[in-house]
Order: C-alpha cells, then structure tokens, then sequence
C-alpha cells in the first residue's frame, strides 16, 4: 500500500530549488522562494506532507519564483519555463490531453515565449 505522505517540507523544497536551478532560474531567486515558502508554509504545516500539502508547497514556491524572475529581470527562458509550465498544470488540471494543451500554448503564447521553450514543451506533450 502506498503512502499518502510525501516528505518533508525541506526536502521538498530542497528538490524545488534544484528543479528551478536546473531550469535556468538564479540560485538567489530560488533560495529566496525556498525562504518564503517555508515561512508561509510552516504556519500550517507540521510532519510529514499529505498529498495536498505537497501541491501547495510546489504551487507556492512556483508563483513566488514567477514573480521574482519577473521583477527581477531573470532570463526570459528561465521564466517562461515557470509561466508555461504553469499553464500546462493547469491545462492538465482541467482535464486537456497534450495535443490540446499543445494548441493552446502555440494559440496563447508562441509570440511571447522563445521557440526553444516551446519546443520543449512539444516534445514532452507530443512525444
């Protein structure tokens, strides 16, 4: 039977600041939303995190990353890999398979997001 915890809080944040790290977002605008995170998080969260509590830890930190780079001027495909990433969530969410999610991200986004992003993205939902 599988476990409906998901970790640790550090842990699971310890992993998001690596995955934005590794998707082109500064190591400064990660550790900053690993820190606002955790100190909004840890008003609510105590122990192990459920499998909500892991979706909000990670809705979280990517906004706060969303909004940093923005501000901040990080580079453009660091932060359009948060924005379509969360557009593909969401996409996902509602029920849409990845050929629709892939007409909506070229139908919305291809003139603001650098082609080899949303190539990526092809690739994943297209195969």
């Amino acid at each position: 039977m599988e476990s409906c915890h998901t970790g640790s809080l550090e842990g699971t944040l310890g992993r998001l600041v690596e995955q934005a790290i590794a998707r082109d977002i500064s190591p400064d605008v990660a550790q900053e939303a690993r820190r606002a995170t955790a100190r909004v998080m840890a008003r609510s969260i105590a122990g192990p995190l459920g499998v909500l509590e892991q979706r909000r830890v990670e809705a979280y930190f990517s906004a706060v990353v969303r909004r940093r780079a923005v501000r901040r001027g990080q580079p453009v495909r660091g932060a359009s890999r948060f924005v379509v990433a969360a557009v593909v969530a969401d996409l996902r969410e509602s029920g849409r398979d990845g050929d629709a999610i892939w007409e909506q991200l070229q139908r919305g986004w291809s003139d603001s997001v650098p082609k080899d992003v949303l190539e990526e993205y092809r690739l994943r939902l297209c195969g």
